[in-house]
């Protein structure tokens, strides 16, 4: 059990994530919170080619995540589990909008950022780019039919970027090739590396 919080997982679609989040998020007593994506009616749109959808798109993940991560939703003392960090709304966005479509995101996103629940753990996942385009394939999600490995390319450079100089709190980079993330000892082994932080008591 922990003494409540903040951990978040990151990394490329197809990586393992939710997996590991729903694991640890069990091991660690704490509440889970996945992304809305099934609920974004802006999807289908994407899917079927209309560049008008974009921004919507983007602007219903970014205020459903910043809904998500309202401190002031979060029980004090208790422990919460992302499957993402507030970060990969900006990688998205900059993949996916133009310049015009950007600086309304922009503003947008600024008048949010001071009411967000900072994460006190972040895991950092990865894999190789091959293995998770051929889960996306395999899972065969409408939504993410779009996706290919030139793109899965562009938003690891992205990810990369983005925790070269990470500081914003304790970062711990996990290998998804060397792991079965599947197996409760796996998210066990890696719930003991989140307990290395002192504020963190142990669990069961």
């Amino acid at each position: 059990m922990t003494n409540g919080g903040l951990i978040a997982i990151s990394g490329l679609i197809g990586v393992g994530k939710t997996t590991l989040a729903a694991n640890l998020a069990d091991i660690l007593h704490a509440e889970l919170i996945r992304e809305e994506y099934d609920l974004n009616p802006f999807l289908p749109r994407q899917i079927s080619g209309d560049t008008r959808a974009a921004l919507p798109l983007e602007l219903f993940f970014l205020l459903s995540r910043a809904r998500q991560l309202n401190p002031l939703k979060m029980i004090p003392g208790k422990t919460y589990l992302a499957d993402y960090i507030f970060e990969k709304n900006r990688l998205f966005a900059e993949l996916n909008l133009d310049k015009h479509d950007l600086k309304i995101y922009n503003d947008v996103e600024q008048s949010l950022l001071p009411y967000l629940a900072a994460p006190r753990i972040v895991i950092y996942l990865t894999n190789r780019l091959e293995t998770c385009h051929q889960r996306i394939l395999s899972r065969g999600r409408d939504f993410e039919k779009p996706i290919t490995l030139e793109w899965l390319v562009r938003l690891h450079e992205a990810y990369e970027t983005l925790f070269r100089d990470w500081d914003k709190c304790r970062l711990i980079r996990l290998d998804g090739a060397t792991l079965d993330l599947r197996r409760n000892e796996t998210a066990r082994t890696v719930a003991r590396l989140i307990l290395q932080d002192h504020h963190i008591s142990k669990f069961p």
